[in-house]
């Protein structure tokens, strides 16, 4: 069960696309936040101003996501939805880090931030550097994120886990059904397991066109045997099994025609150097992603 997330602002507009975001997942969840908003140690002269900002939009989200808690919950019982807001002095993705490590973090909150034009979607420099660092999941709020989904107004849209066939992968599927069961989702929203079948452009010859078959009825058992104790405990469960090229890409274009709440993904956890490796399907998904929230979680996590 998710208990306390942080929540990262930068003092942007765009960074303030997950405030409205945060309330409802905070409130729907009971997840306790804390907000946090690092400054430069060029920044010194700023501290009071930043530091009135970060506490005023700290209680501003501790009423709302309160408010959230109750709509949802009209016999709610407890303790209220906390919120706090904290300043940071220093290199941003190495604070955060730190903070999240000292203070029993266990969601990592933020905006992405966009480009304009045909360019990639960018993370940004400190979001990327988290994303790959982070020992906790990392939920991602991209800037052009739907209204609907920020307003939870869609509970019926299913959540998204991509399976690349593999141990490793299925990681994720505990983190997405923690979600669904802490939003008290589990009678609207179903979990979509997915698997891409990569397929050549062209389909040269009739036993082509069987090996790709069998690839494919191969895919689909594995996908049910992944689904058969998740249904057993009471969730829906659906999969899908996508043959197409790229597996990013692959994967952006099944969201398009499919829309959902999240998606929850693994990363390939730690390298032989210590640090975080994305996997390239992993980090394509990330770049292409516009309009729907991802939780990222590391293979080890």
């Amino acid at each position: 069960m998710y208990t306390k997330m942080v929540v990262l602002l930068d003092g942007s507009e765009l960074a303030e696309v997950v405030f409205d975001y945060a309330q409802e997942i905070s409130g729907r969840m009971h997840v306790d936040m804390d907000l946090l908003h690092v400054v430069g140690r060029d920044q010194k002269a700023q501290l009071p101003m930043r530091r009135a900002y970060i506490e005023k939009k700290a209680e501003e989200l501790c009423a709302r996501a309160e408010a959230v808690r109750i709509k949802y919950n009209k016999h709610a019982s407890g303790e209220c939805i906390m919120a706090h807001g904290h300043i940071r002095e220093g290199y941003p993705a190495d604070e955060i880090l730190k903070y999240v490590e000292e203070n029993d973090i266990d969601l990592v909150m933020m905006s992405t931030h966009g480009s304009s034009g045909v360019k990639r979607w960018d993370l940004g420099d400190v979001a990327n550097k988290v994303v790959r660092a982070s020992k906790v999941p990392v939920w991602l709020v991209p800037v052009e994120l739907r209204g609907e989904v920020k307003d939870d107004l869609l509970p019926d849209r299913p959540l998204v886990v991509p399976l690349s066939g593999t141990p490793e992968s299925e990681t994720a599927i505990p983190h997405a059904i923690r979600v669904m069961r802490q939003r008290g989702a589990e009678s609207e929203s179903e979990l979509v397991l997915l698997h891409v079948v990569e397929s050549p452009y062209v389909i040269v010859s009739a036993s082509a066109a069987n090996d790709l078959e069998g690839e494919r009825a191969q895919a689909k058992m594995y996908l049910e045997r992944v689904a058969k104790p998740i249904r057993a405990s009471g969730l829906k469960v659906r999969t899908e099994v996508v043959v197409s090229g790229e597996p990013g890409g692959s994967i952006i274009d099944y969201l398009k025609e499919n829309p959902s709440q999240l998606v929850v993904m693994a990363t390939r956890g730690k390298s032989r150097l210590s640090r975080t490796i994305l996997g390239s399907v992993s980090e394509s998904v990330i770049n292409m992603m516009k309009m729907t929230p991802l939780l990222l979680v590391a293979e080890e996590a």
